[in-house]
């Protein structure tokens, strides 16, 4: 929500109020949605605090030095992401670094934005320094954190941050590492290609696997015209005619990441559908995939495509003269077009942009690349472009938004709860 890929219109509509609050920007405080993702990421963090904790105070003869330090590596890569998504969210917030145990000294207040970005960079380079690269680990640690996850988490957190040259080490670092890029950038959500040589890091899901949660994703974004083995999808995120036009021709990620359904083929479709695009991505088509037993579809967080776009934007930032900039930006455009990824092609971005016009092609790249995997509203905010992208996709949205929707305000429960909290800045 809160982008232009998606939203609620045209005749399409969700009876989830909170959704459609957030996809319009007519959210608050009281919203139950800005609560649960407050809530979902401090559980994660109190459980990695606890790991942290206990794992670390076991003894030798339970456990080796080596694992215990592995371990609490994955905690704390774990924490460190979830501080991220924190901070990019709702801007400073309480770091609580230590389990709870009771019900005493629970009201904190928040640190500051400068704070809370030092414990994410100490968390994730403690993870980089004990954590095996991909190639070491074995197969039944297959989806874990690594060294290469860890890296590629920081990559990011220094390229929001503007420190390029941090970026650019980070990266550079991982290109060493055993990561490269599929010929066919649908094989990345090929369910039977997870975990694959361009995964870095991806949320694990399991269908049809007692006591393994599987993906509700195939369900939520699938229209809720279509009923596969009696799943009948729920609608969520409907694509918009912006983002279906964001393709040039030729790229062929368009028809991998959404579909513009017609009412020859779903005579079904409610007639007031104006322009019936949905997601495409996280399809699970097996029997096994049914609403109670979940899809089997990953969720990505980093790829190897992401690292060189990455390099590619801090690069150019710090030398817009800079080859090596173009080139990682034109390998994964080639690849989006099914020519060579190691040979100048016809569709190349070509040198001699400024800054400002090498972000927008970046930006623009992103999009295509990561349609639908939780970049694009990070992505606009911390260019600053989120009003300008959504008053070009829905000015009736765009006007609404103002400099406080930069974050989402701390949700009301929280601030009854803990007097030493802050509310955010014009909420």
């Amino acid at each position: 929500q809160g982008t232009d890929d998606s939203e609620w219109g045209g005749g399409r509509t969700t009876t989830n109020l909170d959704k459609n609050a957030l996809d319009k920007f007519q959210y608050d405080a009281n919203t139950n949605l800005i609560y649960a993702l407050w809530g979902d990421h401090y559980k994660i963090i109190n459980w990695c605090n606890f790991a942290i904790e206990n794992i670390q105070s076991m003894n030798s003869d339970i456990i080796s030095g080596q694992l215990k330090s592995q371990l609490v590596g994955e905690a704390k890569f774990l924490r460190g992401f979830a501080y991220y998504n924190l901070v990019r969210t709702y801007g400073g917030v309480p770091l609580v670094l230590k389990q709870t145990v009771s019900l005493d000294g629970l009201e904190v207040p928040k640190n500051t934005l400068e704070e809370c970005y030092n414990q994410i960079i100490e968390d994730l380079q403690e993870a980089e320094s004990v954590l095996p690269q991909a190639k070491d680990i074995p197969a039944s640690y297959v989806g874990r954190a690594t060294k290469g996850a860890a890296a590629g988490m920081l990559a990011s957190v220094y390229l929001t941050r503007g420190d390029y040259q941090q970026a650019v080490t980070k990266t550079g670092d991982i290109m060493q590492m055993s990561y490269s890029l599929w010929d066919d950038y649908a094989d990345n959500f090929d369910l039977e290609k997870e975990n694959g040589k361009e995964s870095l890091f991806e949320i694990q899901y399991m269908r049809n696997t007692p006591g393994v949660e599987g993906s509700n994703y195939s369900g939520f974004y699938r229209p809720p015209f279509v009923n596969i083995n009696g799943w009948t999808g729920y609608g969520d995120n409907p694509v918009t005619k912006n983002h279906y036009e964001c393709y040039e021709e030729g790229d062929l990620r368009r028809d991998i990441n959404v579909r513009l359904y017609t009412r020859e083929e779903y005579p079904n479709m409610a007639s007031n559908y104006e322009f019936p695009c949905y997601v495409n991505k996280f399809q699970d088509l097996s029997p096994l995939a049914i609403r109670s037993q979940g899809s089997e579809n990953n969720y990505p967080i980093l790829r190897y495509s992401e690292i060189l776009l990455m390099r590619a934007e801090a690069l150019h930032a710090i030398n817009t003269s800079d080859p090596e900039a173009y080139e990682m930006l034109n390998i994964v455009r080639r690849r989006a077009f099914g020519k060579p990824m190691n040979s100048s092609s016809d569709i190349d971005v070509q040198a001699g942009l400024s800054k400002e016009e090498f972000l927008y092609k970046i930006l623009d790249e992103r999009r295509r690349e990561f349609a639908f995997e939780g970049k694009r509203r990070f992505d606009l905010l911390r260019t600053g472009k989120l009003k300008e992208a959504m008053m070009e996709q829905n000015p009736e949205i765009g006007s609404v938004i103002e400099d406080k929707h930069a974050v989402l305000p701390v949700p009301i429960s929280e601030l009854d709860a803990n007097k030493l909290l802050e509310q955010n800045p014009g909420w």
